[in-house]
């Protein structure tokens, strides 16, 4: 329970905060320190339920400091770490460069604070040289791309050397110029290609350098992902144990589609045929080179026969695959088609033939791991019969073999639970580009991944973010995420005045959203009139084919004052945006739905936002059709539990972008007649701020 002296702590740190910045308290920080408070001091004694607080804090909040005094208090008391987990870079460098040196600056706490990042964002030496040898031997083969490739070398070339230098601690993140993506790859390490202590250049590795500065902070700021993978490997692999952390989880609406994302499966099936074909030859010529054929001769003798089995298999499965393809469905922005398994009955053939491709996977997985032990062995040697730069390279290739077979095996044994009642979905996808056909599965409610990775292993949890819920029912995210009903919940409201500072518009004569020729046209004859009264413009759209039809439509004098989000990078549009302004000319932005947050444009940078239709889930994806099917059978209404709530949560999120501080004053307009004319029109206007109406 909370100590006297704790809570004293607590109280002194957020007076000393206030005092130091100049700063009035807030309601809504004081409720989320003593909730916060109350939660962690007893999260020892407490079941799991009541080990997670979710906290729904509207804009202005001051969320940040609401969270972390308690935290830094308790967790030290604890010995606990804290990891602040965020789903964007924007509030990680808000967090370092501002948040955490000012509570640090300004209160008596002592702490110290690091930024965790993956492989991807630091630059790996090993990669980077046998990039030079890869770009030399492009440059002398292909003298069409010789000019590209030499200027890609001398990039890397002096990346090499400052690194060596030690001007550059090799953190992707710190370089002025950004490389492009074709190189970025090229000098970074995924899991499966990272040796770990076994690598020559481990002592000197910038990831690992900065995994060891983790183990000694007491806050660690990280990403969404960052702890998603760590507990796809178990945990406490790059972050600490989990019953030894308290999480904190900024963005946390975020979080179920990251789940999602770090634990679907894909197999695309005619590369999976093409690396069948070859790694019979690739095992060979590895077993030669690195002197291993009287450790692994048997093994691959056995694994070139089930290899070429597995092929056959493959191809086999392809025309199953074929037959089941039934009236696809195609997604608006790739247009990659699916056929999604309807209840997730998958056909039994094909479950046979994913059955028999496992038992075929066993032994070329033995093999690879067998293959693994053997390099490990002579990397560890003092003097390896193998030069170590072979040995650190075919074990990064086995590496990455390993996970592609392990995939592959993990997908089919999902489809072998199909129909078992899991929140599971089953599905094909075509590509547009070569037909080729890929296998995948998913969950669609990350609730119970959520609940065994970390709720029920983590010392405490705390889930924040302005939209949580939808007009305060909490319903879909607890299914979403897997909390319990009986875990700790609280709203806290905007300081906002948000009567005074803003206006709600949802013309008379909105046509609805969902009579799509006939609403673009409404729009784009409604836009210039709203337009012309306000010199600064969000208009958001659910749909880009939508967007580009309504840009196309506007005047010529509108359309030069208004940029497309996809023509140019986001922060362009931003400058441009600022450059219009202060040069006294009107500027709209014309935005998808990264643009409904995230953004922030205080005063005069933005004074309307206008919505063109209500966010609803466009009905091409696999996921909210299985979600929609499982609710459906089970009794519900998928509309009111599903694809309502998720609009709603959208759409506060979209207008949030109006009012950002307490100087801010604007109008909002809804151009989707379905606010004034359908049942549910009265749920939507009860979720959003209370702005004052106009018709």
């Amino acid at each position: 329970m909370l100590t006297e002296q704790q809570k004293n702590d607590i109280q002194q740190a957020y007076r000393d905060y206030l005092a130091a910045r100049e700063l009035k308290p807030r309601v809504g920080q004081r409720q989320m320190i003593a909730h916060i408070a109350r939660q962690v001091s007893a999260a020892s004694l407490q079941a799991d339920a009541q080990r997670l607080a979710i906290i729904e804090a509207g804009t202005g909040t001051g969320k940040t400091l609401g969270y972390l005094i308690p935290t830094l208090v308790l967790a030290k008391a604890l010995k606990k770490q804290v990891v602040l987990s965020t789903a964007t870079v924007a509030l990680q460098a808000q967090l370092m460069d501002k948040d955490l040196p000012e509570l640090q600056a300004s209160t008596s706490l002592t702490f110290e604070y690091a930024l965790g990042k993956g492989r991807g964002r630091f630059f790996c030496e090993v990669k980077a040289e046998n990039a030079k040898q890869e770009l030399a031997t492009e440059a002398n083969l292909f003298a069409e791309r010789r000019g590209q490739s030499e200027r890609t070398m001398d990039t890397l070339h002096e990346l090499m050397q400052r690194f060596q230098a030690g001007r550059w601690d090799g953190d992707l993140d710190a370089l002025e110029a950004q490389p492009d993506q074709h190189l970025r790859k090229a000098i970074t390490a995924v899991g499966s290609e990272c040796l770990g202590a076994l690598c020559s250049r481990y002592d000197g590795c910038p990831y690992y350098a900065n995994r060891a500065r983790l183990k000694e902070a007491d806050v660690l700021v990280v990403n969404h992902d960052l702890v998603l993978s760590d507990m796809a490997l178990g945990g406490g692999v790059v972050l600490p144990n989990p019953q030894d952390v308290i999480f904190i989880f900024d963005e946390a609406h975020h979080l179920p589609d990251k789940a999602l994302n770090h634990f679907s499966l894909r197999l695309e099936l005619t590369a999976f045929q093409r690396y069948m074909d070859g790694i019979g030859r690739h095992a060979s010529k590895m077993v030669s080179e690195i002197a291993a054929f009287e450790v692994l001769g048997t093994d691959l003798a056995d694994m070139e026969f089930h290899s070429r089995e597995a092929k056959q298999k493959l191809k086999h499965i392809a025309m199953l695959l074929d037959d089941a393809w039934v009236a696809p469905q195609v997604r608006e922005d790739s247009r990659v088609q699916w056929y999604r398994f309807p209840l997730g009955q998958v056909p039994e053939a094909l479950n046979v033939a994913l059955a028999e491709l496992t038992v075929l996977l066993w032994p070329i997985q033995t093999f690879l791991n067998n293959a693994q032990k053997h390099m490990a062995g002579q990397l560890r040697a003092q003097h390896p019969p193998t030069e170590a730069s072979v040995l650190q390279s075919w074990a990064q290739q086995v590496a990455q073999d390993q996970e592609l077979v392990s995939t592959a095996m993990a997908l089919a044994e999902q489809y072998q639970k199909a129909g078992d009642e899991l929140p599971v979905a089953y599905w094909l996808e075509r590509s547009p580009q070569d037909d080729a056909l890929t296998l995948v599965s998913s969950p669609f409610l990350a609730g119970a991944v959520l609940q065994g990775y970390l709720w029920q292993r983590a010392y405490a949890c705390i889930l924040t973010s302005a939209t949580l819920s939808a007009g305060g029912d909490f319903s879909r995210y607890k299914a979403h995420v897997g909390v319990y009903d009986d875990a700790l919940y609280l709203r806290v409201a905007s300081p906002f005045n948000y009567p005074e500072q803003g206006e709600l518009l949802v013309p008379r004569d909105a046509v609805s959203g969902g009579q799509q020729r006939t609403h673009t046209d409404y729009v784009i004859g409604k836009l210039p009139e709203l337009l012309q009264a306000h010199q600064a413009t969000l208009v958001l759209f659910s749909s880009r084919v939508q967007m580009l039809e309504v840009y196309a439509g506007l005047p010529e004098s509108w359309q030069q004052r208004t940029q497309c989000q996809g023509n140019t990078s986001k922060e362009h549009i931003l400058r441009e945006h600022a450059r219009l302004l202060a040069e006294g000319s009107a500027s709209v932005i014309f935005g998808l739905a990264s643009f409904s947050e995230g953004v922030d444009l205080p005063g005069d940078a933005l004074t309307q936002v206008i919505i063109a239709k209500l966010p609803f889930s466009v009905p091409d994806d696999p996921l909210q059709a299985a979600a929609a099917e499982w609710i459906e059978q089970r009794g519900g209404n998928p509309f009111m539990q599903l694809t309502l709530p998720e609009a709603i949560i959208r759409l506060t999120q979209a207008v949030g972008r109006l009012i950002r501080n307490e100087r801010d004053a604007g109008r909002v307009v809804l151009l989707d007649g379905r606010v004034n004319s359908s049942r549910y029109g009265t749920l939507v206007l009860q979720a959003l701020p209370p702005f004052r109406r106009q018709s």
